[in-house]
């Protein structure tokens, strides 16, 4: 088991685990919860029924949860569906969200107490992932100037091999200096900058470079976490934040 702290601070609390078995899921929706979802609840000090996590599908939709999502995921079957994003203004209420390789991005506006959370991989990276989370804070009461972004664990650049696919749709959506700066060639081989993808759409949503960080960390190099491309099938990483 490895885990992460990637924000603790007076306000905020969030991290990054492979959990003892990194099993976050449920087979049936009245099955119990997860073994490390038990493991967590016990860290954190919290009930499950107080934390939530989505049905993701590496989309652009962001939703705001409360209470009366609690256990969503978790313990009991899940509303949230096809949702890569959460948002909330509730103190004490964990959001998360499982990744292999994705990125998962941590956000957290202090000053209008809101707080969220995403799923990113590469195509979420490329779409309105980030528009929609930072419209949903705002609603909230949440300014882009004041929103802090961490980008936490995930596969690097070296790992990250893609096809030309990706970069032919990544074209349509950044200048030709963005590309530049998130593909390389390898061997005859494209790679992927994931983390760099992620930040210029982060600038794109109207928040200063100075307000975005990085816990930089391979979930593929890093053989105690779970890597969907390193051959990992059926286990993930779980990534939370949670209000003080």
């Amino acid at each position: 088991m490895k885990e992460i702290t990637v924000i603790d601070n007076d306000f905020v609390y969030g991290g990054f685990t492979s959990g003892s078995s990194g099993i976050w899921t449920r087979n049936e929706p009245f099955d119990p919860p997860s073994a490390d979802y038990v493991l967590l609840g016990a860290r954190l000090g919290i009930s499950l029924s107080r934390v939530v996590r989505p049905y993701q599908a590496s989309g652009d939709r962001v939703e705001i949860v409360s209470s009366e999502h609690g256990g969503s995921g978790v313990i009991k079957d899940n509303e949230l569906k096809q949702v890569d994003g959460l948002v909330t203004v509730e103190k004490g209420f964990a959001l998360s969200v499982i990744a292999a390789d994705c990125v998962p991005v941590y956000l957290a506006d202090k000053s209008a107490e809101v707080i969220g959370i995403l799923h990113c991989g590469w195509r979420s990276a490329a779409g309105e992932l980030f528009d929609n989370a930072v419209r949903k804070m705002c609603v909230m009461g949440a300014s882009p100037a004041k929103i802090e972004v961490i980008i936490g664990p995930h596969i690097c650049a070296d790992c990250y091999e893609v096809g030309d696919n990706v970069r032919s749709e990544y074209a349509e959506k950044f200048t030709e200096k963005e590309i530049g700066n998130m593909f390389f060639n390898r061997h005859e081989r494209l790679y992927l900058n994931l983390s760099c993808a992620v930040s210029a759409k982060i600038l794109k949503s109207g928040i200063s470079s100075e307000n975005i960080s990085e816990v930089r960390a391979c979930t593929c190099c890093d053989r105690k976490f779970y890597s969907y491309r390193r051959g990992d099938r059926g286990l993930q990483n779980l990534a939370y934040i949670i209000m003080k």
